[in-house]
């Protein structure tokens, strides 16, 4: 096979892939959580998540519902597959103005120094994926952390942190182009090593070349970063991946 069908076929078996995986967009919506009955559903799904994994030295007796969740400053958002919640994500931006989040409590000898200078990120933390559901749904982790994406280039932070377990390091590098700004240590109460590792605001465009996943339109970004919640009711939004790669 010479060199032209080669590269023919690497661009049909890609172009499937994305395909498949922008379908699966079609059946999936966002929501802010806000009423109590949807963070009793997170909270749930948090504990299903988090208990049978090594992480934590002592197990969730109860659905994992924390005062950060419900922050002014606080976007807890769940994604929902057919219906079901199939996955979570709090995210919080952080400045020298805003308070601590879930990242300072483990590197703020890093992270101080550099909001000092101005600087500003988005940390997200309780990313949790239903165990059950998981396997129905293709690049579930992918489809939840593109809220984190989105959230670093429509607030215009600087990086986007991941405060993650040790093993996981060489996928975000991969995947997101990370780099590690502090760690590893170990914390009190944990199993796991854990580093701090960050993704620029400039790599986003980078994410968006290599999957299609991760592409916006800023109507979808104002409805769920920008909307008031006291002025709207809780509303799911459909993610607009396959709109904004039409109108590229």
């Amino acid at each position: 096979m010479d060199r032209n069908a080669t590269e023919a076929k690497g661009r049909h078996r890609n172009d499937a892939v994305a395909n498949r995986l922008l379908s699966v967009m079609d059946a999936v919506e966002y929501r802010r959580i806000s009423t109590p009955e949807d963070f009793e559903d997170v909270g749930a799904l948090r504990l299903r998540a988090f208990n049978p994994r090594d992480i934590y030295e002592s197990k969730f007796e109860s659905p994992v519902i924390e005062p950060l969740d419900f922050d002014p400053d606080t976007y807890v958002f769940g994604l929902y597959h057919a219906d079901q919640l199939v996955s979570s994500m709090r995210l919080n931006l952080l400045s020298a103005d805003t308070p601590p989040t879930p990242a300072m409590e483990y590197f703020s000898e890093t992270l101080s120094p550099l909001l000092a200078q101005g600087m500003v990120f988005v940390d997200p933390s309780r990313f949790a994926i239903d165990p059950d559901l998981a396997p129905t749904v293709p690049a579930l982790p992918l489809l939840t952390h593109r809220l984190s994406t989105m959230m670093t280039l429509h607030k215009g932070a600087d990086y986007c942190l991941c405060l993650i377990k040790l093993q996981h390091e060489a996928y975000y590098r991969r995947v997101f182009g990370a780099t590690r700004l502090a760690g590893p240590i170990h914390p009190d109460g944990l199993f796991i090593d854990v580093v701090l590792l960050g993704i620029p605001r400039s790599n986003v465009d980078y994410i968006m070349s290599r999957n299609p996943l991760f592409h916006y339109t800023e109507t979808e970004a104002r409805l769920l970063f920008d909307r008031l919640e006291d002025a709207l009711p809780p509303l799911c939004v459909r993610p607009t991946a396959r709109y904004a790669l039409n109108a590229a």
